[in-house]
């Protein structure tokens, strides 16, 4: 399962979001290379550097027509929209599995003042993996970006490897042990990472739609690219696949209505 994050820690007073979201995307090992070797083509196709880094902030400011400026801007509209497109396409047929943890931080500190909301969405996200991994009879390792935050990057690595280890081998009253995710938790930057790449990419559109309270229809790239992925229990994704924290934020919020 490769892990990261949209939105942030920072509280609302120093500029934060209002929603901080984890997403793992699992990827069976026999798909790796197939799936990069595929990615890498497109980004031979566009930018002739195959190990170029495509983030979805990167993709978003590609487009031409915007000011924001993006490491892969490209200069013609039309070869921006095959991009959009060709990307889009791949996202929705390659074989992978979303777990995304979201977490509304004011409500968080209201139970929680002193705690990182990282860590528990770090929680959430490999309860869920295990469960996984355990109905697939199958065992896997977590692999991460340590560093957090959008522009000044802090590494984080330290307090999540404390977490994770914890999780592979006590039980505690917070959550359940994962004796099915083996080694410690890998840790790994995005730009030299494939697997965290298509984390992000499938990432944003989550952060999206609860930051703009949308509903799922209301944003193309969540209805089309990320939602389908996200593993779902008798077609309910709400608790699966998608877990919110905590439950009393969820008033007002579109896409629970």
């Amino acid at each position: 399962m490769y892990i990261d994050e949209s939105g942030d820690t920072l509280s609302l007073s120093q500029g934060g979001k209002n929603f901080l979201v984890l997403t793992g995307c699992v990827i069976h090992e026999s798909e790796k290379v197939l799936i990069e070797t595929e990615f890498r083509e497109i980004k031979q196709k566009y930018y002739q550097d195959p190990d170029i880094e495509v983030k979805s902030n990167f993709l978003r400011y590609a487009n031409p027509d915007l000011l924001e400026n993006s490491p892969i801007k490209l200069k013609d509209r039309k070869k921006y929209d095959d991009l959009e497109k060709e990307m889009a396409e791949f996202l929705k047929k390659i074989p992978v599995v979303l777990y995304s943890v979201v977490i509304h931080k004011t409500g968080y500190w209201q139970q929680y003042p002193a705690q990182n909301p990282y860590e528990v969405a770090y929680i959430f996200l490999l309860e869920r993996f295990q469960k996984y991994l355990k109905e697939n009879n199958q065992v896997g390792i977590s692999i991460i970006d340590p560093r957090e935050g959008q522009v000044e990057k802090s590494f984080i690595g330290e307090e999540l490897d404390h977490v994770h280890n914890l999780l592979r081998w006590e039980d505690h009253g917070f959550w359940q042990k994962c004796p099915n995710i083996i080694e410690r938790v890998l840790f790994s930057t995005s730009d030299r990472t494939i697997g965290i790449q298509l984390a992000d990419l499938f990432c944003y559109p989550v952060f999206h739609m609860f930051e703009y309270n949308k509903t799922k229809d209301e944003y193309w790239r969540f209805r089309e690219v990320t939602f389908p992925k996200l593993y779902k229990k008798n077609s309910k994704v709400d608790g699966f696949g998608l877990k919110f924290f905590p439950d009393s934020s969820k008033k007002g919020l579109k896409f629970f209505e």
